[in-house]
């Protein structure tokens, strides 16, 4: 009887931990299910709406460029373009597999399934692109893979099979092409630039890319349609801006990847429109006044650094780079030397125009006054070496005004004997030549001031006396851009240390801020000002001469190598009128063959007259400046 009694004691524990066990894994069950379902519902939820979900992005249209009197300098054009919907074949190419699958399984014929499915998708593609060849009387092929590669990356977004295609075609087509059919139509914008290469080198161009925003969500995957993205000039500088905000569709696909219901979207804005600081109409003058020449010109607003006009040339027409450049355009533009803004992007020796910047330091330096004069002989031997005047008869005493106006290499070879070189590449490098200006365009150059540690640097050797007489009048390792030369004339006339340029319409505020200025005191400044003015009235600049207007200027003509030939710079930059300055200019023309004779005089200067002509008659006729 115990026995049995103990027996069931023992079977009653047991029945009990049977059930304490499973009551504890059916309490955790339920909170597992409980975690799962309510703690956990929005994780799992968003968990299924990625995998379930593709998201489209679609760019905004880009905005507008303007020039500083509201003409349109960038718009947009609408183009043709015929699309292919790959997705919505997936029916068909699987239909064309199984029916080509089927006859080579009947006449027991091995075959690779991948590769009969890649043949199948070009089959049925084909189809469609029969219709579209005969309508246009083309030959479009996709090859496969281009089928192959879209499917795996793009799959949600139309292939683009032509683009830019003629509207009579295009009105052609949708009579054609059925409305459910995967090949679709479409009208896009694309950049459209109404004057051609006008100011080609300050606007730039756009080329089709792929988007390089933040997306708007990482953990869905996403397809970005190619977008018009800025290349050059201020379409890239300005780039954020002009691009705009995208938009999207967020698609739920089901297990094929076909896309079923939109679920949300959201409209793309438009880029913000940009005015630029240049005239329009100015630019045409100053692209005529240049011609055919190689080289460029700038037009620069002295009071607020507003850039008026911009030239390089060659140049090119922005239109032949959209929707994307072909193969002979990049060739063509290539071949001239056209991609190049030579206003920003050149360097180049300066000449004797860089004969004002080792005035400043003369006068700065108290060992040269304005009255000292230098007997000039048209030879100064440093060194073993000669150093020759050609610029005025030899064998006469040359004054320090008559040394600016005449260009007397021998008056500022002797006096930069004096000063020293430390004193020479320190006004150059105040005066900002060895800095990059600022100017809101990307890849602007910077000039090059040529120190003694540098030439040391580069094997060079020691700096000699040379070296000094060559940087005194804009020769040797010296280079400038000519933004830069701009910029430093135009400090000259409002007698400030520098000017920063800006290529907005009212980017600097209207005005410039308050720079100290260029260390002269009024009689030399005055000295200075009125040598430039003598240029002009009588010596090697008055080819830029301009009835009842007083212009200051420096002409110069440099040497530099093209392609293991020596050639010959000509420049001028100058500012009108002298009572008043309104406006500063630098021209810069290369030589194009050994055949050519280019001096600052002859060949820059009276290309500055007719950009000075036309701006003084389109806005007013100043009255005769007094010269200071």
């Amino acid at each position: 009887m115990r026995t049995i009694t103990h027996f069931h004691r023992l079977r009653n524990n047991r029945i009990k931990m049977f059930y304490m066990i499973a009551a504890l894994a059916f309490a955790y069950l339920i909170c597992g299910l409980f975690c799962r379902q309510i703690i956990q519902h929005g994780y799992f939820q968003r968990k299924e709406s990625r995998q379930n979900s593709r998201r489209i992005v679609v760019p905004g249209m880009r905005g507008n460029i303007y020039d500083r009197n509201g003409i349109l300098l960038a718009g947009h054009r609408s183009i043709f373009s015929i699309n292919l919907y790959l997705h919505e074949l997936h029916g068909e190419f699987r239909k064309e597999y199984l029916k080509r699958a089927n006859t080579l399984r009947q006449n027991n014929v091995k075959f690779n399934a991948n590769e009969l499915r890649r043949d199948s998708r070009v089959d049925v593609v084909k189809k469609y692109l029969d219709v579209v060849n005969e309508t246009m009387e083309a030959n479009y092929i996709v090859s496969r893979d281009a089928i192959e590669k879209h499917l795996a990356q793009k799959f949600l977004l139309p292939m683009k099979i032509a683009d830019d295609i003629p509207q009579e075609v295009y009105e052609r087509l949708m009579y054609v092409l059925p409305k459910n059919s995967p090949v679709q139509l479409s009208m896009d914008e694309v950049r459209y630039y109404p004057y051609g290469d006008l100011a080609c080198h300050i606007i730039g161009y756009v080329a089709m890319d792929e988007y390089g925003g933040q997306p708007l969500n990482e953990k869905i995957k996403t397809f970005t349609s190619k977008c018009q993205m800025g290349k050059s000039g201020i379409e890239l500088g300005a780039d954020d801006v002009l691009r705009g905000i995208p938009g999207y569709e967020l698609w739920q696909i089901d297990t094929l990847g076909m896309a079923r219901v939109l679920l949300r979207s959201e409209n793309p804005r438009h880029g913000s429109p940009i005015r630029l600081s240049i005239d329009k109409n100015l630019q045409d003058v100053v692209e005529g006044a240049l011609g055919d020449n190689r080289g460029c010109a700038i037009v620069m607003n002295v009071r607020s650094g507003e850039i008026l006009a911009m030239v390089s040339k060659p140049s090119y027409d922005i239109n032949l780079l959209v929707p994307k450049i072909s193969y002979d355009a990049y060739n063509q533009i290539t071949s001239k030397g056209s991609w190049l803004n030579l206003a920003t992007q050149g360097k180049f020796p300066l000449g004797s125009v860089f004969k004002l910047v080792s005035s400043i330091a003369f006068l700065q330096s108290g060992e040269v006054l304005r009255t000292d004069s230098v007997f000039c002989s048209g030879v100064t031997e440093v060194g073993g070496r000669k150093f020759t005047c050609k610029n005025h008869t030899s064998n006469i005493d040359i004054t320090f005004g008559d040394a600016i106006a005449r260009s007397c290499n021998t008056f500022f070879y002797e006096n930069a004997k004096k000063v020293k070189k430390d004193r020479l590449i320190k006004t150059a490098n105040k005066l900002g030549f060895s800095e990059k200006t600022g100017i809101e365009l990307p890849h602007e150059g910077k000039g090059f001031v040529p120190t003694e540690a540098w030439k040391k640097a580069r094997g060079f050797g020691s700096w000699v006396g040379g070296d000094t007489l060559n940087l005194s009048i804009g020769q040797g390792y010296l280079l400038v851009t000519p933004i830069e030369v701009c910029c430093f004339t135009s400090s000259i006339a409002a007698n400030r240390l520098r000017t920063k340029p800006t290529i907005f319409f009212n980017g600097n505020c209207g005005n410039l801020p308050n720079y100290p200025s260029l260390g002269l005191d009024e009689m030399d400044y005055n000295f200075l000002v009125n040598a430039m003015v003598e240029v002009v009235e009588n010596r090697s600049g008055k080819h830029a001469k301009v009835e009842n207007l007083k212009v200051a200027g420096k002409t110069g003509t440099a040497q530099f190598f093209d392609h293991g030939e020596k050639r010959n710079l000509a420049w001028f930059t100058c500012f009108a009128p002298v009572d008043d300055p309104e406006i500063a200019i630098t021209v810069m023309v290369q030589e194009k063959s050994k055949y050519d004779s280019y001096w600052g005089g002859t060949k820059a200067a009276p290309i500055a007259k007719k950009i000075i002509a036309e701006y003084f008659m389109k806005n007013k006729t100043p009255p005769l400046g007094s010269i200071r």
